[in-house]
């Protein structure tokens, strides 16, 4: 209940101060989120993209070294719901075993692909977990999400957040039973570059919203 209501006075407070415009929410009972990583408040604004009664039911893939340690880790895990992931670890199948663990357990899950907080504005190059993960769970949708205005308002390295307004899109999702028909690691490998060029597509699509685009929403 705590964590309901702490997601409750956060969307009514983001959209008051900056402006976010209404989400419409996914509607699937479990699915993947990829987007964009520029903040930590990136996160809140993900969580809008479920009904608040499903926000129990929803975790963040986050960074064990930033998020392990302090209050800002305290209260991260108790309010976000976050895995912990080492992102130093080389062991990729290992790390990645509590997502595993939480999409069995029916849990929708929200990934950043990039693997950190880039420079504001400019997407990094997706690594090829979340491709492993849809692969595994080929029937589970991943949506590619696109958030915007968000690194003005808190960038990497600053702590008091400025008024900008936020903009979040998102598009079709990707299937991982669509790649399964490739050999080896070439299925994750191209279902992560199709995840990364519909999340460029998205931004492109708001520096010119004329342009035709497979989106579903633009909000």
């Amino acid at each position: 209940m705590f964590r309901i209501l702490f997601h409750a006075i956060g969307r009514f407070f983001f959209t008051i101060v900056f402006g976010v415009s209404p989400v419409k929410q996914v509607k699937d009972e479990q699915c993947i989120i990829v987007a964009n990583h520029n903040t930590h408040i990136d996160i809140l604004m993900l969580f809008r993209l479920f009904p608040l009664s499903r926000v129990n039911r929803v975790k963040v893939v986050a960074a064990k070294d930033y998020f392990s340690k302090g209050l800002v880790g305290v209260l991260s895990r108790l309010f976000l719901n976050l895995i912990l992931v080492d992102r130093s670890s080389r062991k990729v199948d290992e790390a990645l075993n509590p997502l595993r663990q939480a999409i069995q357990e029916g849990y929708s899950i929200i990934i950043f692909p990039e693997g950190t907080r880039g420079k504001p504005g400019v997407l990094e190059r997706f690594k090829t977990g979340v491709g492993i993960l849809a692969m595994e769970f080929p029937e589970i949708p991943v949506y590619p999400v696109f958030i915007r205005g968000i690194e003005k308002i808190m960038p990497r390295g600053r702590f008091v957040p400025i008024p900008f307004n936020i903009s979040i899109s998102r598009t079709t999702p990707e299937y991982g039973k669509d790649y399964l028909s490739e050999q080896g690691s070439v299925g994750r490998k191209k279902l992560a570059a199709a995840l990364e060029e519909k999340v460029l597509g998205l931004s492109k699509l708001l520096d010119d919203p004329d342009q035709n685009d497979e989106s579903e929403e633009m909000l």
